[in-house]
């Protein structure tokens, strides 16, 4: 097997991983709200986190303190995009909240020119243009399918690129896994805050599974979004992170009877595309 083809099955675990999360997330929101769902996730994902940052010796690196800032705002930018992200993935179609993360290579190539006066290029801004053009066919804000919860869904993708670019602005000496456990442990923190007015809802066997299942997804999706990006090419890897979308299609319609209307699938197709052809144009220099 080649590196590029073994990169390109990693990526698409990875995208596979953290979709799954989603789903196992909004199946146990059936019956308990979405404080108490990252709650439980948080101690598990955290817990175990923890524990191999330990094992490995994230801790004794020592960081600068411009680096445990930036440290301490990826965080709190990843506590507010899993609760807005989450929410809208609670009370929207599973592939269209899913399409709308996938603009994520646009907005942070956008912002990546307006805040570290990065070059985009003229193809850079027709394909970006293209994948907001797609997202206002999902969104649809003409129709009744636009509501409050696809406002949620855009507020996240806007705290994720916040998150994507202060952690390129990280020191290279900060161990990979000292921001993902910081992340997870701000989620955790979060959710804290969000159970003060929150009741508790009783665990079952079917709903504590789902709960479970959630937190091995995302901290293999964790695992694999570092892995992937040290084997293959970046330019041929990274499109393949777009197979979140099919994956996301194929779960909303099992497990939730769910498929996108023709105007959003239009509008799927055209982020796809665009977000493809951009990620492989950022690596591709």
């Amino acid at each position: 097997m080649s590196e590029n083809l073994r990169g390109a099955l990693i990526m698409m675990a990875c995208m596979s991983a953290f979709v799954l999360n989603d789903a196992f997330v909004r199946l146990a929101g059936n019956s308990l709200p979405l404080a108490q769902i990252l709650f439980l996730r948080g101690v598990l994902t955290t817990l175990i986190l923890l524990t191999f940052a330990i094992y490995l010796g994230t801790f004794k690196v020592r960081a600068i303190k411009k680096d445990k800032w930036k440290i301490f705002f990826r965080s709190v930018a990843e506590a507010l995009a899993a609760y807005f992200f989450l929410t809208a993935v609670l009370n929207m179609p599973f592939a269209n909240v899913m399409a709308l993360l996938q603009i994520l290579p646009m907005t942070v190539t956008l912002a990546a020119a307006l805040v570290f006066k990065e070059k985009v290029g003229v193809i850079r801004i027709i394909l970006i243009i293209i994948g907001f053009l797609g997202v206002m066919l999902i969104i649809n804000p003409s129709s009744d399918g636009f509501n409050l919860y696809s406002g949620y869904a855009l507020i996240a993708v806007i705290l994720i690129t916040v998150r994507d670019l202060i952690t390129r602005k990280l020191s290279v000496e900060v161990p990979t896994l000292l921001p993902t456990v910081s992340a997870s442990f701000g989620v955790l923190l979060f959710s804290i805050i969000l159970l003060a007015k929150t009741p508790m809802q009783p665990l079952n066997i079917q709903n504590s599974f789902f709960i479970i299942l959630a937190a091995f997804f995302i901290i293999f999706g964790y695992y694999t979004a570092v892995l992937v990006m040290r084997v293959g090419d970046i330019s041929f890897v990274s499109p393949f992170r777009y197979s979140a979308i099919i994956f996301a299609l194929i779960i909303g319609s099992i497990f939730f009877k769910e498929w996108p209307n023709l105007s959003s699938f239009i509008g799927i197709c055209i982020v796809t595309v665009a977000g493809a052809l951009l990620l492989y144009k950022n690596h591709a220099i």
